[in-house]
């Protein structure tokens, strides 16, 4: 138990510490680690490339395992240092489709939004992005230890987002509260944690591959009458991030709320099945995810 303290004790401290860490020094510390996983992956970059393997039909080179390895450390880097980012920085790290925004805009002022997003880019700087152009944003983050995870809740209240542990009981309550009290949801849904997902059928680059996520997003959208919204993101060049949104994302008309989801959330899993293959080194996902896919 003592050692299980220390461990996750100094994880904390070393995630707290890249609030500090210059670019000087994490950049070539990524691409040294990058190059060495291409060489010699450890098992959870073994295990992103089996996955990266299934979405995009062919076995990873060491060049792209490298790009993932620095793609995710820009993205723990960032989390931690974004309260520190002035406003205007924030706002011009970003890009996205004007048009998609003002969907997103017109969806949120009128119905309420949930937007889902996979384990790609910087969900956090998108997240501090959509905060700042007036849509208030809450979102549910994985219930880690309490220091890893009072650290990340620390983080994301100073940029404005409110957090909820995926394992609070009354955590669907106060979401359903959110949306309809004016509050966009933006929920990262590709991977299940609960082991409780609705089966889908990712659209890999192989065909159909079957798979499980997260029910939360669809199933809000349904009780709320919220317009549910995917969105993905990738580190476009070292300076900037790409938000995509989808178009909006309907259930069918006519069943029960749980047929409805179902039928929704197959229709969020396709987007992202093409955002993640188009861009899957910044697909952040070093779990298993489908079924006997591992190292």
């Amino acid at each position: 138990m003592a050692s299980g303290h220390l461990r996750h004790g100094l994880e904390t401290a070393v995630t707290a510490g890249l609030a500090y860490c210059p670019k000087a020094v994490w950049r070539p510390v990524s691409v040294a680690g990058g190059t060495l996983m291409g060489a010699r992956p450890a098992r959870p970059v073994r295990q992103w490339m089996l996955n990266a393997e299934v979405m995009s039909g062919s076995r990873p080179s060491p060049r792209q395992v490298r790009e993932a390895v620095e793609s995710w450390a820009r993205t723990q880097v960032t989390s931690m240092q974004l309260p520190r980012w002035t406003p205007d920085r924030i706002a011009s790290s970003v890009t996205c489709d004007p048009v998609a925004l003002k969907r997103l805009r017109a969806a949120f002022e009128g119905r309420g939004a949930v937007v889902a997003l996979p384990h790609m880019g910087s969900w956090d700087l998108a997240g501090a992005w959509v905060a700042r152009q007036g849509m208030p944003v809450t979102t549910v983050a994985e219930r880690l230890p309490d220091p890893e995870f009072d650290l990340f809740v620390r983080t994301r209240n100073r940029l404005g987002m409110r957090v909820q542990g995926h394992r609070d009981p009354a955590v669907m309550r106060s979401l359903v509260d959110d949306v309809t009290s004016g509050r966009l949801v933006c929920l990262v849904a590709d991977r299940d944690l609960s082991g409780s997902g609705i089966p889908i059928r990712w659209r890999s680059a192989r065909g159909p591959v079957p798979g499980r996520i997260p029910p939360g997003p669809a199933h809000l959208a349904v009780m709320t009458g919220a317009v549910l919204i995917g969105a993905a993101c990738h580190y476009s060049d070292p300076g900037h991030m790409r938000i995509d949104f989808s178009p909006v994302l309907e259930p069918p008309t006519s069943g029960t709320a749980r047929s409805r989801a179902g039928v929704l959330t197959g229709r969020l899993a396709e987007w992202f099945s093409m955002r993640i293959r188009d861009h899957v080194e910044d697909w952040h996902m070093f779990q298993p995810i489908f079924d006997g896919v591992r190292p």
